[in-house]
């Protein structure tokens, strides 16, 4: 005998409430004596104000939201205005105002007429027809007075409201078949060829739950029947840290799923513009690449066979969050407020299934991913998924990076003065004071051998210090802080590369790379800003790539870095956040604080700490052993000693950074 079980999707709920509707999937029962039937709840979710604006062009269609019901003359009427539908202790309910007026003026007596205004309020029930339509009945109402009170004598409003208001309420629809129709879609353009078959018996089950109410709206369950119990997964022993080519198999994997995420998150970003929710968006994509990269550069082994559906897992958690909690959607129009709510529920449909029944054979597909984007504009006519490496100028432009510098522009110079200021006196006359662009020529594919260090230590110094005075004198910052960023850009480039830009290969003089993909002295990873920079320019151009390193630190560094030092009460500490940002995206700002860092994040954090401390206490960078020479002891005070049970030590950088 097979027994039917029910597999609920349970809301929880989060502080902001908008993972209110995310879903929490039950194990699936297997009933005794046999194998179990289960039915997947998959809950399609339609905001009260979705509702309410279908309900409202429907009702009273014109700008002052007032409709005339019945009009004979100027004593028998009846007009509504005003509508409104909400969620009341868990219950649809429905008011609008009315104005009636009933009487005889022709008969001449007096008074010949009744006028009346005041308000109805509604209880309702919500179902869907067999044509997907929603629809609801009226449970019972009440009329109210200008005053809030129930009229004594109101039987003629009655009769006028079940009239000409209760046929209207009852004959409005909203209609559900294309949100349905979308995710039916996408659940096929998610399985395999040889698993469709089976999915098409799973579909051809779907039929309505009992709907229910929540605090966001109604919520109509559509119901999977799955007929059977799919064997328990094997568990991968962990894998070894990847090869160059399943390094490469990887990325090939993932790349529809940043160019998901991309176009996701500028059509978003087009359609909100608040503030707060694009930080949101751009520490989403942000954090999404670099999980990538730590997969890539073998500091997260790939656990199991489908690290795309994983981290899709993850981004879209984060993304429906962003999207459910944003305040914008209030200045949403109704297609766009549909267009949402439709990928939001298609999406978590997904998800609910392929975790409920996975024995379907449900994966995170190129074809499913390119569906769902197109949910959000289904006008558009290129691919939403089209992957390159050049520069989006609509991404800068939404998360607010400058426009790039033309190869071959005019940079400021500070002349001898700077070079006094950093270049030893011993070797200050044997190097000319040169512009910031000529030190760039100069350092063009230029490898040093030992002899000539000093003179290209002196060059890159220049370069660094210009890009980093130009930063801060961009930004609106505390002097202090200022000199702490001042301070920060030499030691993120010696940590990074050891200031070199290109290194000998093979007999060819190439960009400095890491296995991830980081690029030139400050090891701009070009998975993470795909899209925001010119990868090309970034492994040949120094200067470029020195300026874009500090646009990203700078970022960093005003958005995590001097945030954590005022929560810290040490100023310095905006050094070590940024840099942790820098290193392993915003979510590690803090990462130097947490005593459960693993030991590769700790050399990483000390080291840092070390180079930091070193030149902003008056030491010299020593390119020879890629590290800081302290200064003499009369010049020399270094910064305050970290917390207690932090040791300061030398450490090395992480083998994935390295050139």
């Amino acid at each position: 005998m097979v027994q039917n079980v029910i597999i609920r999707v349970m809301p929880v709920l989060f502080p902001q409430h908008a993972w209110a509707r995310l879903l929490v999937l039950c194990l699936v029962l297997i009933a005794p004596g046999g194998l179990s039937a289960a039915t997947v709840e998959l809950p399609l979710s339609l905001r009260t104000r979705i509702l309410q604006n279908a309900l409202q062009e429907s009702l009273t269609p014109g700008p002052d939201r007032k409709a005339v019901l019945y009009e004979k003359d100027g004593s028998n009427y009846f007009h509504i205005a005003d509508p409104l539908l909400s969620i009341r202790d868990g219950e649809p309910s429905f008011r609008c105002d009315i104005a009636a007026g009933a009487g005889f003026p022709s008969l001449k007596v007096v008074p010949s007429a009744v006028h009346w205004n005041g308000s109805i309020e509604m209880n309702l029930f919500f179902y869907v027809d067999d044509q997907w339509q929603l629809r609801y009945r009226i449970i019972d109402s009440a009329i109210y007075d200008e005053n809030g009170d129930q009229p004594m004598l109101s039987s003629f409003v009655w009769k006028l409201a079940r009239r000409f208001l209760y046929p209207l309420l009852e004959d409005f629809s909203f209609d559900l078949s294309p949100p349905q129709r979308e995710i039916m879609e996408l659940l096929r353009n998610s399985v395999s060829p040889e698993d469709m078959e089976e999915l098409e018996v799973t579909l051809n089950t779907i039929r309505v739950g009992t709907l229910r109410a929540d605090a966001d709206g109604i919520v109509v369950p559509l119901l999977l029947t799955v007929a059977d119990q799919p064997p328990p997964r094997a568990v991968l022993p962990p894998q070894e840290p990847l090869s160059l080519a399943e390094i490469q198999r990887v990325q090939n994997l993932l790349e529809p799923l940043d160019a998901f995420l991309v176009f996701v998150v500028k059509s978003a970003g087009a359609d909100f513009s608040n503030p707060q929710l694009r930080d949101q968006l751009f520490d989403l994509l942000i954090t999404s690449r670099y999980r990538l990269l730590a997969i890539l550069a073998g500091e997260n082994p790939v656990g199991d066979d489908d690290p795309l559906r994983s981290l899709f897992v993850e981004a879209w958690g984060q993304l429906r969050e962003i999207i459910e909690s944003s305040e914008d959607q209030d200045a949403l129009v109704q297609e766009q407020l549909i267009r949402y709510m439709t990928f939001v529920n298609a999406g978590d449909a997904l998800l609910a299934l392929d975790a409920a029944a996975p024995q379907l054979g449900m994966h995170i597909t190129t074809d499913g991913l390119r569906r769902l984007a197109r949910m959000l504009q289904p006008e558009y006519k290129e691919d939403p998924l089209r992957f390159d490496w050049e520069v989006d100028p609509a991404l800068r432009n939404l998360f607010n990076f400058l426009p790039a510098a033309q190869p071959d522009s005019p940079l400021r110079t500070l002349g001898s003065r700077l070079l006094d200021l950093l270049i030893p006196a011993a070797h200050a006359a044997a190097i000319p004071a040169v512009a910031p662009a000529e030190a760039g020529r100069r350092l063009d594919r230029w490898v040093p051998f030992p002899s000539e260090l000093d003179e290209y230590q002196a060059l890159v110094a220049l370069l660094l210090e210009q890009a980093a005075l130009d930063r801060v004198g961009s930004e609106e910052m505390e002097s202090r802080y200022a000199e702490i960023y001042r301070h920060l850009v030499p030691a993120t480039a010696l940590i990074e590369s050891c200031w070199r830009q290109f290194t000998r290969s093979n007999g060819q003089v190439v960009c400095v790379r890491s296995q991830s993909g980081s690029l030139g002295i400050m090891q701009i990873n070009q998975h993470v800003w795909r899209g925001f920079y010119d990868i090309e320019r970034l492994k040949r151009d120094v200067i470029y790539n020195i300026e874009a390193g500090t646009e990203i630190l700078m970022r960093y560094f005003k958005d995590n870095g001097i945030k954590v030092a005022g929560a810290s009460g040490r100023p310095e500490y905006a050094a070590r956040a940024a840099y942790c940002a820098y290193n392993a995206g915003p979510r590690a700002a803090r990462r130097f604080f947490n005593p459960q860092a693993t030991s590769r994040e700790k050399m990483v954090d000390d080291r840092l700490w070390e180079y930091y401390r070193g030149i902003a206490g008056g030491g010299t960078v020593d390119l020879r052993t890629c590290s800081v020479n302290a200064a003499a002891p009369e010049t020399f005070s270094p910064p305050p000693d970290p917390p207690a049970g932090r040791p300061d030590k030398p450490l090395f950088r992480r083998s994935a950074d390295q050139p």
